[in-house]
């Protein structure tokens, strides 16, 4: 795999480093995208790279929680290196993979096996899913903008995305009056075009914060993949 350790301590992962790519992997080390992914201006292309991401036990729990929450819309495997680890924590971990600090080669392969056969997995049907999701979205009639927002959306689940996120992700501009201005008019157009499918406005504006797709959205895709299926079942 090709791993990202963010760490606020480069230097003292060498070991660590040097575990990783004894199995195969690649591995960057960075400590300036922590504070780039906090502010909110990371390259996605450049994140977009990697396989798994692993926070290192230098970073605090609460600052980690705030990185993942920048980073759910990446199809990242998430690791979290820890000095203790309890039962409990084996269990209820949201991270797909706890990695004691004092691992061993042997222990280390386990973990990143076990996440890769996941990811692999989860890449198959993840492709199936988003081939019917374009398809939809082209049966919609979208214009190019407006398919790349609904898009962006779709992928970022039930996250209430930023205007100035989808301003840099959608334009490639920092969000300026006149990028924002358009950002509002392409979603007026959205929800002018999907009110038949959805009964009203499939995005919903959460002032304040952002961007989110409605439930009713989702539903309308996951019904026709539903239908999809049962046809294909009685083939």
């Amino acid at each position: 795999m090709q791993l990202l350790i963010l760490t606020k301590v480069p230097s003292y992962e060498e070991t660590f480093e040097s575990q990783l790519k004894q199995l195969g992997n690649e591995v960057y080390c960075s400590n300036s995208l922590i504070t780039e992914l906090k502010k909110e201006k990371f390259n996605k292309q450049f994140l977009s790279q990697f396989d798994g991401i692993i926070f290192s036990e230098s970073l605090y729990d609460k600052e980690v929680e705030g990185l993942v929450q920048q980073l759910q819309y990446g199809r990242f495997k998430l690791f979290r290196r820890v000095i203790d680890m309890s039962c409990d924590e084996m269990t209820e971990t949201n991270f797909d993979g706890l990695i004691p600090v004092d691992s061993n080669l042997e222990r280390l392969r386990e973990i990143l096996l076990i996440a890769e056969i996941s990811r692999l997995a989860f890449q198959k049907e993840d492709h199936v899913q988003q081939m019917n999701v374009k398809q939809k979205l082209s049966d919609l009639n979208l214009k190019l903008k407006q398919k790349e927002i609904v898009d962006y959306l779709i992928h970022s689940g039930n996250r209430t995305v930023s205007r100035e996120e989808i301003s840099r992700q959608i334009w490639n501009k920092e969000p300026n009056k006149s990028v924002l201005a358009s950002l509002s008019k392409v979603v007026s157009k959205v929800n002018e075009k999907l009110e038949y499918e959805c009964g009203h406005g499939a995005i919903q504006t959460v002032w304040g914060q952002g961007y989110r797709l409605r439930k009713e959205f989702f539903d309308y895709f996951e019904n026709d993949l539903v239908e999809k299926q049962l046809a294909e079942i009685e083939e």
